[in-house]
């Protein structure tokens, strides 16, 4: 189960370029990724790498609804 969770816009570099960057919280543990273009991009650690009540496809498309209802505000 997602814990805590962020979203916040990032400009990469010295470029135009706009991603969303995310950070969660799932059974006590910390991610982070960006997400782009519908796609979700872990950082190290990812959770596929753990063991969790959630497999990383349901963990990828909460990710994605929390995502849509933030920008939706």
């Amino acid at each position: 189960m997602i814990e805590s969770f962020s979203v916040r816009k990032e400009i990469l570099g010295d470029t135009q370029y706009e991603t969303l960057h995310f950070e969660l919280t799932l059974d006590g543990k910390e991610y982070q990724g960006h997400f782009k273009d519908d796609e979700v991009n872990w950082f190290q650690m990812q959770p596929h790498q753990e063991d969790h009540n959630m497999d990383l496809e349901d963990v990828e498309s909460e990710v994605k609804k929390r995502i849509k209802e933030w920008e939706e505000k």
